[in-house]
């Protein structure tokens, strides 16, 4: 493989195959080792006796690339943009040494002594060696999407161009004419990197009218001050990146600047590629066929919102499924730009860039928008939506299976690709986090893979730059090749917000009824409105004419969580029957939906995940509910599955499906926002032991007419993991436990105390069929223990002490450090974790009046951290 565009000796190669009187030059100072008109390789002494061969030679490959680089495109573009750089930066150090030493700088070569010298003991002269070594094989960086062009200067450029100006005058001070010149070599060093980086300013914009993407990249970076200076040099590309973007709508702007203006031709896969991708801008921005009737949703092209971002190169450091360590980059909001540089960047086709996001961020929409967006002038687009793909499959069948889907046609990617012939291709991996939860399996190698697939092309001649979506905490079940851009998308800022619902009024104007919904009304519950699929959700519930308003500031997130449930709970069940369900009837679908969305929460939490399995829920409904026929569908469908019942219709409910229509479909289910699962277990689990304890109470009052109240479900399902885990389950829990009258929700109290006092010696009742993980007594009876404690806790009107936790006639104290114990011996590092830095125990002396409080503590606390927590719960 030869040298890369962004040295010198690959730079020379390069641009010497343009010009071939340039390259001959380039071939006998390279080969002979000419620096300034010295001769570094002594068997080649004889060969050329130039002083300023290499000043010349750069000065005439940075005129070979102004010209060339105009009608290049793909990844011919890519490599002369690169030499073009690397030819800049080294003209204007030559310039730069030259101008300071002045016409001495033509007394600068070898004595004949010092030839001898130099053949006969060409190991001792280290300096001049690694100079030259050094020059050819410096890689000199582009200004990036990753280091805009004032960081590229500060970050890169001038420690690189610093020591070869070191390097070099140490080599000039070791000629036998140097001391007769009279120039300070500590002047030099200093004077020649600040006159080489005014002369690199000037020829980088200068380039940019021939480059455009000089000047995209001189925009990008914190301290971009270098896009107000650009003027006429510049002045359409400066147009473009003051103008607001709609869109994404300046992204096409800026790449078709890059791109020669000729399109495909209409009989191509390349052109019916482009009208798939373009035809989703007039689509609806939320399209499911179980949204509201009555609504309009804006299209694409009307109603899609940039986001703002974050980004970081990926490095062994980067934690990239960790809120903390993102918080550390600044937030964007040029993506346009952003995007642009990335993609006429070489490096695009070297490294993925892996777009992150929470459920709802609009990752896919996004993806659908840059499909639409990308000149088709120079870019060819594969959407792969990799829930519709073996996950098996290699990188390549599975961008051809996709190619299958899209273009109803049989291609392979190998003659797409050479249709797409000097231009660059563009993959989107869109769902990677689907892949990993249908198959189950941690895709570790998956990014690798991708990377290879990108340098195997790469070695064909071919520049493709790949796209990966995915959930930002599944990124961790994958290793992200190093040097890769990770990018999160980040929540709507008020702005944002504002233009989304200025959309939605405007598209929905027309309907009878419709409630506009304003930016007062959704920033009562900001901490939705900033996702825009939960932003979705708020207004959908506002323009329900029966249904409160949003703008009461006293709602807490359990009421509007109860609320949103109530609205889209019967709207689906009135809507999807035959005839409208009445009186006691409706109120029992209601229930009966309710109850089994929550089997689905609890499906998912009690296995430590975000989804479940079609298999898996279908087996814990069987195991909660009663049995029910499977409902068969008419025409060629598949009968639909318990699973596929309790999901059916809810559109906040998100389907992955791996190698969708081959017979062998894998489904997983998930919330599109965990918060409604973790609402309806808080939801469930407070309406079953309010439940017990009105049986108890039925029991008590009359033991001859009632059975004694069963605690079976409740056992079963606070037996495997730690609400703790998932705080956002307590403060719901906490909230709809305010909410309660005093009398119920101290029976509620009473009746946590007789389970925890039975806890250890019940066994798991009529639902032992309901194994959401394999049995571990010790670790069921710990969860169960500790979800009883934290009840105990957030249903008492204060913290309550140890002797009122503890079981009657019990030493309390004994039992607390007992529990205690038990927690740390039965569960796991991170539930562990939870739980003491969710509880603690205040430090009074009597302790049996000491008590328990929740706390939102830090899991991630430091290792003494928690060895502390752990301590003060056994004092």
């Amino acid at each position: 493989m030869g040298h890369s565009p962004l040295t010198y000796a690959g730079a020379a190669a390069l641009l010497g195959k343009i010009d071939r009187p340039v390259l001959d030059v380039v071939d006998r100072a390279v080969g002979s080792g000419i620096l300034l008109g010295a001769i570094v390789f002594p068997p080649a002494l004889g060969l050329v006796d130039a002083k300023m061969e290499l000043t010349r030679i750069v000065r005439g490959l940075l005129d070979t690339v102004s010209g060339r680089v105009r009608g290049a495109q793909g990844r011919d573009r890519h490599d002369l943009i690169a030499a073009a750089h690397t030819t800049l930066v080294l003209s204007a150090l030559f310039d730069a040494i030259s101008e300071h030493i002045g016409p001495s700088f033509g007394a600068l070569e070898l004595s004949d002594a010092e030839k001898v010298q130099l053949a006969s003991a060409p190991g001792d002269v280290v300096t001049q060696t690694s100079w030259i070594d050094h020059l050819v094989r410096l890689d000199l960086p582009l200004p990036s999407p990753r280091a805009g062009f004032e960081e590229n200067i500060q970050l890169e450029l001038v420690g690189r161009v610093d020591r070869l100006i070191r390097d070099a005058v140490a080599f000039f001070e070791g000629l036998r004419v140097w001391k007769h010149l009279g120039v300070d070599s500590q002047a030099l060093r200093t004077s020649a990197v600040r006159r080489w980086e005014v002369l690199y300013r000037e020829r980088y914009l200068r380039l940019g009218v021939d480059a455009p993407e000089f000047l995209v990249w001189a925009s990008l970076g914190e301290h971009a001050a270098t896009r107000f200076d650009i003027g006429a040099m510049g002045a359409r590309v400066t147009s473009l990146l003051r103008s607001q973007s709609e869109t994404l709508g300046k992204l096409y702007d800026l790449l078709a600047l890059t791109v020669a203006a000729q399109r495909p031709e209409r009989a191509s896969y390349r052109w019916k590629l482009i009208s798939a991708a373009t035809a989703v801008l007039q689509k609806p921005l939320l399209r499911s066929e179980s949204t509201p009737d009555g609504l309009s949703f804006p299209s694409v092209a009307d109603g899609f919102i940039t986001p703002r971002f974050r980004v970081a190169v990926a490095d062994p450091s980067a934690a990239p499924a960790q809120e903390s360590w993102w918080s550390r980059q600044p937030v964007r909001t040029d993506l346009d730009e952003f995007m642009a540089g990335y993609l006429a960047h070489p490096d695009a086709a070297r490294c993925p860039l892996v777009v992150l996001g929470h459920p709802g961020a609009g990752k896919s929409l996004l993806s659908n928008v840059l499909a639409a967006r990308l000149p088709a002038e120079g870019f060819t687009v594969v959407p792969v939506q990799l829930r519709r793909v073996n996950p098996e499959d290699s990188i390549l069948n599975q961008v051809e299976s996709a190619l299958r889907d899209v273009l109803h046609d049989t291609v392979t990617w190998g003659r797409l690709a050479d249709e797409s012939a000097g231009l660059t291709r563009v993959i989107i991996l869109d769902g990677f986090d689907e892949l990993v939860q249908a198959t189950g399996v941690t895709q570790s190698g998956y990014l690798a893979e991708v990377r290879r697939f990108q340098t195997e092309e790469h070695d064909l001649g071919r520049a493709v730059a790949v796209i990966v979506t995915s959930r930002t905490l599944v990124v961790d079940r994958a290793r992200v090749p190093e040097g890769s851009l990770l990018m999160k998308l980040e929540d709507f800022d008020d702005e944002q917000i504002a233009a989304w619902l200025s959309n939605w009024n405007r598209a929905n104007r027309g309907s009878p009824g419709f409630r506009p919904l304003s930016l007062a009304a959704v920033r009562v519950h900001r901490a939705l409105a900033g996702q825009p699929l939960l932003l979705t959700m708020l207004a959908m519930y506002a323009a329900d004419r029966d249904a409160p308003t949003l703008d009461d500031a006293e709602m807490s997130m359990a009421t509007l969580y109860e609320r949103l449930l109530d609205t889209f709970i019967r709207r689906q069940v009135i809507d999807k029957q035959d005839r409208a369900p009445t009186g006691t009837e409706l109120e029992r679908l209601l229930n009966e939906r309710r109850w089994r969305l929550s089997v689905a929460a609890f499906a998912m939490f009690n296995r430590g995940r975000q989804h479940v399995s079609d298999h898996h829920l279908d087996h814990d409904l069987d195991a909660l509910t009663r049995a029910e026929a499977t409902v068969p569908q008419s025409g060629f469908h598949a009968p639909l599955t318990h699973g596929q019942r309790t999901v059916a219709d809810f559109f906040f409910i998100h389907t992955a499906q791996a190698d969708k229509g081959s017979g062998d479909d894998r489904r997983t289910y998930e919330f599109l926002h965990a918060t409604f699962g973790e609402y309806l277990i808080a939801e469930r689990l407070l309406r079953l032991i309010a439940g017990f304890a009105a049986g108890n109470q039925l029991y008590l009052s009359d033991p001859s007419a009632h059975e004694p109240a069963d605690d079976s479900m409740i056992r079963a399902l606070l037996s495997h993991e730690p609400l703790q885990q998932r705080r956002p389950v307590v403060e719901f829990a906490q909230q709809i436990a305010a909410r309660m009258p005093a009398t119920r929700r101290g029976a509620a109290r009473a009746a946590v105390g007789d389970l925890l006092a039975t806890a250890r010696a019940r066994s798991a009742g009529s639902y032992g069929r309901y194994e959401p993980v394999p049995v571990d007594v010790v670790r069921m009876i710990a969860a169960y223990t500790a979800n009883l404690v934290t009840f105990a806790v957030l249903l008492s009107d204060r913290p309550p002490s140890l002797r009122q936790l503890a079981p009657p006639g019990a030493d309390c104290v004994d039992w607390w450090r007992s529990t205690v114990r038990l927690w740390r011996s039965g569960l796991t590092s991170a539930p562990w974790r939870s739980l003491v830095t969710g509880l603690v125990l205040d430090s009074g002396d009597d302790g049996a009046s000491r008590c328990v409080e929740l706390v939102n503590g830090d899991a991630d606390a430091n290792p003494q951290a928690i060895e502390s927590l752990e301590a003060a719960l056994l004092r």
